[in-house]
């Protein structure tokens, strides 16, 4: 479980410190940052999958990635904290933003601490600019001035775990247009970002782990379709709907033929439902596209997948934000080109106890308020 993300001048955040819950939403007008609090986690996550390079290049560089004010680049602080039934850590890390795009890494640390009667060793370390300020014995990776620590050792047994719960973190756009496509196949796990391997997820995943739950929300979703399945076309793979039978005949349709909110609605729901489970589970603004109607459903989902993975949603939806309630709910926002995030300011949250609005209420007469500081 994460339970805590501090971020420094990545992108839009200036200084950010969030305590996450199972089921949490952040909510904020197009712009406030939002969707940089969720790649903040992804980017911790990819640094530790593909290294910081590979995270790096893909967001365009250091420049890219780190905040600037009146021409000058800041550094890039990221850390994180994790909890699970095995023990607690932590990760954080700083970046030198130089002008011209390079970068070194300035300072990185970690630790893992077993719960009592747990298996496994503690340990921690600590790493300088330019030498280890302190490290467990036998640790003593090659770690170059731009690369990170953690990713090289984090098969040792006293890391290990720190490592598995960073490296389980997806967050979902989904794009039907994606889902469309004939694709092809993927064995790689997670689905991706934008659902580019469903298919493959899908058909190489036990079918009693996804298929009857899937099923009971798309026929309420879609109010006929009663049965899916993945077909291999050449050496691609599409996913196919059957809508029912008709007069003794399956009327089967491709993805190519089905609607924005139904494909939407089914790539999030095969995030939420796929193997292994994840330690968290983002997705972007799960209303786009889907009728009202489907928010409820959607909803129980999130409930559910909150049981082993937590949840963390953006969303403009006032349905949505009075089903989950107001303490899972975060305001983002951002002033003078820094993102902050807060809890709901106390004079709404007491409207909303003693029931005299909803969040969604709220949000649509005079916008949901930032808790200040004292």
């Amino acid at each position: 479980m994460i339970r805590k993300l501090v971020a420094k001048n990545y992108r839009s955040l200036g200084d950010v410190e969030l305590e996450f819950g199972v089921l949490t939403a952040l909510v904020g007008i197009n712009g406030s940052g939002k969707s940089n609090i969720g790649d903040a986690l992804r980017f911790m996550s990819e640094c530790l999958r593909f290294g910081l390079d590979t995270a790096l290049t893909k967001r365009q560089g250091i420049a890219a990635v780190g905040r600037w004010s009146g021409g000058h680049p800041f550094d890039v602080s990221l850390g994180i904290e994790v909890e699970n039934a095995r023990g607690r850590g932590s990760w954080d890390f700083t970046l030198s933003n130089e002008t011209g795009g390079t970068y070194q890494v300035k300072s990185e640390s970690a630790d893992w601490t077993p719960e009592p009667g747990k298996l496994g060793q503690g340990a921690s370390f600590e790493r300088g600019e330019w030498d280890w300020i302190s490290k467990p014995p036998g640790l003593n990776p090659v770690a170059e001035k731009t690369g990170l620590t953690l990713p090289l050792i984090s098969s040792d047994v006293r890391f290990r775990e720190l490592a598995a719960e960073l490296r389980q973190i997806a967050l979902y756009q989904i794009f039907p247009n994606r889902l469309r496509e004939p694709q092809k196949p993927d064995p790689s796990r997670p689905m991706q970002e934008h659902g580019d391997n469903w298919a493959s997820v899908l058909k190489n995943t036990p079918e009693q782990t996804w298929k009857p739950d899937l099923l009971a929300a798309m026929a309420k979703i879609a109010g006929d379709i009663d049965d899916v399945r993945v077909e291999q076309l050449g050496s691609f793979q599409i996913v196919s709907f059957r809508h029912g039978a008709t007069r003794g005949r399956e009327r089967w349709f491709d993805a190519s033929q089905e609607s924005d909110g139904t494909l939407r609605c089914a790539g999030i729901l095969t995030a939420l439902l796929q193997t292994p489970t994840l330690s968290l589970i983002g997705i972007e603004e799960p209303e786009l596209t889907v009728h009202p109607g489907a928010i409820p459903i959607l909803y129980d989902f999130f409930v559910e997948a909150s049981r082993h993975s937590q949840v963390l949603l953006t969303t403009h939806s006032p349905e949505l934000l009075d089903l989950l309630g107001v303490d899972n709910i975060r305001v983002v926002e951002r002033v003078e080109g820094i993102t902050r995030v807060s809890p709901i300011a106390e004079s709404q949250r007491a409207l909303v106890r003693k029931q005299l609005l909803t969040p969604g209420e709220l949000m649509r007469a005079e916008g949901l308020q930032p808790a200040t500081e004292e």
